[in-house]
């Protein structure tokens, strides 16, 4: 279970963190519980889960990339939204494999300039060594888990003196959704919302989609509490950061010529260029 870094961050909410890698979200109500996101599925994320919380469990998905739907097989029921994306291809494993071995290697001397510093690394951000057999991960094979139940948006999910309500938030991919916990307003944002860099640079990204969907959750604001996102080392955001991210894409949309504009490499290793904003980063293709 090292692999893992679970705490709570509200109530019957909890972080399922695989530190520097994803987040995933457990949710719990009076008489079930909700999963968002299996993670990668290099270590069972089911025993971390069970450990926290003796309810029964079911997964949605809140979009069906490599990093968000690898312990689905673990579960019996899924849930998604139905649009077609991407699926989970071995060469994309093998990528993002060289990539965790790169942040690994960086740590040891990023720990002691945020310990002498910044101060800004935690148990949810340190990265953790790479588990034994990790290599069977990249291995070909079919997609596993059940065949995800369709999502539409404005569907609720009754936990039980909690309902989530399904946000269709399409542009980052064409399935992704959010999921906002009416009972006490935690927004859960899947790649639709991070702390940046925010990934908009793929083939199936949408920029004005995306631009849509961030202006639709910052509208919603109001009824958010906080946000718990996927990515980086802040999982969990105020609301106001909605109107962050929404502003940020606005501004690519239109055309904002002041927005700075740089070279990067996205954890893949493909070129992008880098949107910077004074909250938030916005990945986007290499070539305009």
């Amino acid at each position: 279970m090292s692999w893992f870094h679970v705490r709570p961050v509200a109530r019957d909410v909890w972080l399922v963190a695989e530190p520097s890698h994803v987040n995933s979200w457990l949710v719990a109500g009076r008489d079930r519980a909700v999963l968002v996101d299996t993670g990668l599925g290099i270590v069972p994320i089911r025993p971390v889960v069970e450990a926290v919380c003796d309810l029964p469990v079911d997964v949605v998905n809140t979009h069906a990339h490599l990093d968000h739907v690898g312990g689905n097989a673990e579960f019996s029921r899924v849930a998604a939204s139905p649009f077609p994306t991407s699926g989970v291809a071995a060469s994309e494993r093998a990528s993002y494999l060289r990539w965790m071995r790169e942040v690994l290697d960086a740590a040891a001397a990023y720990r002691d300039l945020d310990a002498r510093y910044f101060h800004l690394l935690s148990a949810d951000s340190d990265p953790r060594p790479l588990p034994d057999g990790v290599e069977r991960w990249v291995e070909p094979g079919p997609p596993s888990g059940p065949v995800p139940a369709p999502l539409h948006d404005g569907d609720t999910i009754d936990l039980g003196g909690r309902t989530l309500t399904v946000l269709h938030t399409p542009g980052h991919s064409p399935d992704s959704l959010c999921l906002l916990d009416d009972r006490d307003g935690v927004l859960f944002a899947g790649d639709t919302v991070n702390t940046g860099p925010i990934y908009a640079q793929a083939p199936e990204c949408d920029l004005p989609a995306f631009a849509a969907s961030t202006a639709r959750l910052a509208a919603l604001s109001g009824d958010v509490s906080l946000v718990a996102m996927s990515h980086f080392g802040r999982g969990v955001a105020e609301p106001r950061y909605l109107h962050d991210v929404a502003v940020a894409f606005d501004r690519l949309v239109t055309g904002d010529p002041t927005v700075e504009v740089r070279p990067a490499r996205d954890c893949e290793g493909d070129a992008v260029r880098e949107a910077v904003f004074d909250q938030c980063s916005v990945y986007l293709p290499a070539v305009p």
